[in-house]
């Protein structure tokens, strides 16, 4: 169980039943599909791996999801909790801190460097950090002796398939003009209520992602759910043949002769209804429930749907790479990944926590401006959670009545709801009294974890989206 080289891959959005060997499709009982997913080279290493495809993540948003990956830890106690303005506790340990310790050359690449990288204190450990240049991680991965590494995909996220001209090129240029021919649209760029970028873009880049987010407004308003979760299946499948299977491929061509670990798997998923914009601050089934994957030579295929969270896997890979005794909130999985056992379903919680427009749009322009920038602890505002026990997902909201929330979003996301889960993970409404008051209570018990804000959110929240990211005047 000690491997040279560890790959762990970061596919950003995906969901679980995205993937087709997952039994359990909850997207086919909610839209209404045209596109059929294509078989891929990620399905095939899912069967021939250990498939956790009832993964919970701690948060709805890249930052907070990866903080709780890397460090085994609930989100207030790693420091990264909101989408954009907290960071890591200097007295917390990463896991490529951890394997460092062991002698590990430790890699990080990402394609979203404002929301997945070394501003938000995501990089401890690390030796080498990149920004969307997956080629030279490969080559570093493929020259050093003993290396740890991980590389972050944003293809699945909107623009689904494309993330930007560099890696869309014609085919992203093409498929714009597509849809606003498709939709009567005009492509001037129009106030929109999401103009959030995850990365430095250039101008016609930015426009070009505009005019994307244009099609995704139009389409969302006029409730055209099922449009949208077809242009989102079909970004999967351009994703996997354009890039990520001929990606694959070359990783474990360069792997075959070593003694290897792949670790694929994603921080949230995506969801479009009444209740749910995309991923944006959403507490959606389909955007907690991610898939996770362990690959290698002496890993027996396993398709394990029994529920495991997020924090889990920093202490799995603890386990592997050092033993240590650091302290975590997940579990070990090792038992399950390289055996038969398996455990009871443990408490799982998401949280969503809300930030000013302000200190973000300070932050990003700091970050562009090459400087650093400090957070504080009353920055967010904890807005709503949800817990998982035993059959059970219980949703509380902590602000009741938001002024001016987003129009985007219908208010009924976020009121108080207990929900059932059956032997094959699909979920409905329950409304069983006495399970809602003990989830209520254990989910108590877990926010006094959490510091309490008293400063309040005072700007619109569509104001928010509108303003976090560049403005096309």
């Amino acid at each position: 169980m000690t491997y040279e080289k560890i790959v762990w891959i970061s596919i950003d959005t995906l969901r679980s039943d995205c993937i087709n060997v997952n039994k359990s499709k909850l997207y086919k009982k909610e839209y209404k599909i045209v596109t059929k997913l294509e078989r891929s080279k990620l399905d095939e290493l899912c069967s021939k791996g250990c498939f956790f495809p009832n993964t919970i993540t701690a948060a709805p948003y890249t930052s907070a999801s990866h903080a709780a990956y890397f460090t085994g830890l609930w989100p207030k106690n790693n420091g990264v909790y909101d989408s954009f303005n907290s960071k890591m506790k200097p007295s917390v340990q990463s896991i490529f801190q951890i394997a460092k310790k062991q002698g590990y050359n430790t890699l990080f690449k990402t394609d979203f460097p404002f929301v997945l990288g070394k501003d938000l204190g995501l990089t401890k450990g690390v030796d080498k950090y990149y920004v969307e240049d997956n080629e030279t991680i490969i080559q570093e991965i493929k020259n050093q002796k003993k290396v740890f590494s991980f590389i972050h995909f944003g293809l699945v996220h909107y623009p689904y398939g494309f993330h930007n001209i560099k890696f869309g090129g014609q085919d992203y240029k093409r498929k714009v003009s597509k849809l606003l021919k498709k939709y009567n649209l005009s492509p001037k760029i129009d106030k929109l209520d999401d103009t959030m970028v995850e990365s430095v873009r250039s101008k016609k880049d930015l426009i070009l992602l505009l005019k994307y987010k244009k099609v995704i407004d139009y389409l969302y308003k006029s409730k055209k759910y099922d449009d949208l979760f077809n242009l989102y299946l079909e970004g999967i499948n351009h994703f996997n043949k354009k890039y990520f299977n001929v990606f694959l491929d070359n990783l474990l061509k360069i792997l075959q002769k070593e003694n290897y670990l792949i670790i694929i798997s994603s921080d949230h998923g995506e969801a479009w209804n009444n209740e749910s914009f995309g991923h944006y601050n959403s507490l959606n089934e389909g955007v907690l429930r991610v898939p996770v994957l362990f690959f290698a030579k002496d890993i027996t295929p396993r398709y394990y749907d029994n529920r495991i969270r997020t924090i889990d896997i920093a202490p799995t890979l603890n386990k592997i790479l050092l033993n240590s005794k650091e302290k975590f909130d997940g579990s070990d999985l090792n038992p399950i990944i390289y055996g038969k056992d398996s455990f009871q379903e443990e408490i799982a919680f998401s949280t969503i926590w809300l930030s000013e427009a302000k200190d973000i749009l300070d932050n990003i322009a700091k970050i562009i401006d090459g400087k650093s920038f400090k957070t504080k602890n009353r920055m967010s505002e904890k807005y709503a959670a949800t817990i998982y026990q035993e059959k059970y997902k219980y949703v509380f909201n902590y602000k009741n009545i938001i002024e001016g929330i987003l129009k985007t979003q219908a208010k009924e996301n976020f009121s108080d709801k207990l929900f059932k889960i059956d032997s094959k993970k699909n979920i409905c409404l329950s409304n069983n009294v006495e399970i809602q008051k003990k989830l209520r209570k254990n989910l108590k018990r877990y926010n006094v974890l959490y510091t309490k804000s008293s400063r309040k959110i005072k700007k619109n929240l569509k104001e928010y989206f509108r303003m976090l990211g560049y403005q096309i005047q």
